[in-house]
């Protein structure tokens, strides 16, 4: 079918994908209410707790987000998992008409399945002006929207339409206009609904990143607090998306456990993280709680990522502002042990908690040891697709207008990240000042299009990038010289 199309390799040899930001994050869970059939946008924490509620004994979610934006992560995408019976509360009998003998005119739920609706309530007053009429409507005795003025019914669907708390329809009251909108009315509360979160599977997680589509870009997904029977899932999203999974275990899995999970995957966009992290508890009476760290890897990994996708979010860079520390002390040795494991541990350096390591899950440790590698060519395969589709059923020319241009949009993708050094040059060394013999990357549009090609009504493309390494290790050797010795 007609389409961009983008197939990724890698190359050992001579080589060489975008810069743009890329630390968005993708997180699926529990919670008091909100959307289960879309991802929601949040950009503050504030925010998240308007539209996901209170925190709950049994949201692992909360906590995640929580840590993600207190460790300075700027922009999430969450979605909420019910059971297969989860049901949303309504106004028992809705609201009723203004005719002598009253009928439904206007259907009230809430906007989302939970025993949350019970707290809310819907009050109808008398408009300011004639033939108008009011809606108040409050969670916990807080007014959360006041649409006033509304002239029919469908003023009132309409203004409900995009409200996180209720959501409002059109009963088809028999009355004549004006006597169909809803009676004069004290605040009544709705019904509750349940979640049914007793019934949820991993497979329920699993099945919810489908919501997080390709549109919403590249970035980091995680499923926190569910440990390994999600893994497979989030690292098959990883690999269909050009995101990547951050992965954890229980709280309690020790280094062995750590090392034999690490070893059974083969997964280039994943990374695997222990310990669990603790965190400020506010809400138990002070001290700390302990979470699974996937919202703090996230968050340093969207730090890093102001610098560019080919920065690592370890070491000083990861230097925790929210985290307390670590809920299980990983030793020099089993830090060394678990990195050769490819396992990413977080500790305490300097009295400061730190992820120590950004390696990926994959066998292919030469092209894909770093998770590094993974998220640069994510971002170019999604600016690829982002930038390229303009040119769809454009005019293939036989003077080369369209293919110049599609060589020039590939070029503005990664020549900015060549620029910042996120693009390994390859330096003449006859003149290492000068030029380099190539910049990192390499465009192929002009010189593999023959008129064979455009009879097929297609252009062909080729983009090779070569990621900068990471300095995971600094190696310094110190000599002492006899004080006669030269040095």
């Amino acid at each position: 079918m007609p389409g961009v199309n983008v197939t990724v390799g890698a190359v050992s040899g001579p080589s060489a994908p975008t810069l743009a930001p890329s630390s968005k994050y993708f997180a699926v869970g529990l919670a008091e209410r909100g959307l289960t059939t879309e991802p929601t946008r949040v950009t503050s924490f504030a925010q998240f707790q308007e539209l996901f509620g209170a925190r709950t004994t049994y949201s692992a979610l909360w906590d995640d987000i929580r840590t993600f934006f207190e460790e300075g992560g700027t922009e999430a995408y969450a979605v909420r998992v019910v059971g297969p019976a989860a049901t949303t509360g309504t106004l028992t009998g809705g609201l009723q008409d203004q005719q002598g003998t009253p009928a439904t005119t206007l259907n009230v739920a809430a906007r989302s399945a939970g025993a949350w609706s019970s707290g809310l309530t819907i009050q109808v007053m008398a408009g300011p002006t004639a033939a108008t009429y009011r809606l108040v409507v409050r969670l916990g005795g807080v007014v959360v929207h006041d649409w006033t003025n509304l002239r029919d019914p469908e003023e009132a669907v309409s203004r409900s339409s995009t409200s996180p708390y209720v959501k409002i329809t059109n009963a088809g009251s028999p009355a004549v206009a004006p006597q169909n909108n809803p009676a004069v009315a004290a605040a009544t509360a709705l019904g509750a609904g349940t979640d049914d979160r007793a019934s949820v599977t991993a497979t329920h997680y699993v099945n919810a990143l489908a919501l997080f589509t390709t549109e919403l870009g590249d970035g980091a997904v995680a499923i926190p607090g569910i440990g390994t029977t999600v893994h497979a899932g989030l690292i098959a999203h990883a690999d269909a998306s050009n995101r990547i999974a951050l992965l954890a275990a229980a709280s309690t899995t020790d280094k062995a456990t750590l090392i034999s999970t690490a070893a059974a995957l083969d997964a280039k966009r994943a990374g695997l993280f222990a310990p669990w992290i603790k965190i400020p508890d506010e809400y138990g009476g002070g001290g700390t709680r302990t979470i699974s760290p996937e919202g703090y890897v996230a968050a340093a990994r969207a730090r890093a990522h102001a610098e560019g996708p080919w920065r690592a979010p370890a070491g000083d860079m990861s230097t925790a502002r929210y985290v307390v520390g670590p809920a299980t002390v990983f030793t020099g040795v089993d830090g060394n042990d678990l990195d050769s494991a490819k396992v990413n541990v977080i500790r305490t350096i300097s009295r400061t908690t730190r992820l120590y390591g950004w390696v990926s899950l994959a066998a292919d440790r030469d092209n894909w040891g770093f998770l590094t590698g993974a998220d640069t060519v994510n971002r170019v395969v999604t600016e690829a697709y982002r930038q390229l589709e303009p040119y769809l059923f454009g005019v293939i020319d036989a003077r080369g207008h369209l293919l110049g241009k599609i060589a020039g949009t590939l070029e503005g993708i990664v020549a900015p990240m060549a620029d910042r050094n996120g693009l390994y040059a390859r330096l003449n060394p006859a003149d290492p000042t000068g030029p380099p013999l190539d910049p990192g990357y390499r465009v192929r549009v002009l010189d593999i299009n023959p008129v064979e090609v455009a009879a097929q009504n297609k252009v062909l493309a080729e983009l090779g990038i070569r990621v900068s390494p990471t300095a995971a290790i600094v190696q310094l050797t110190v000599t002492k010289a006899a004080v006669t010795a030269a040095l």
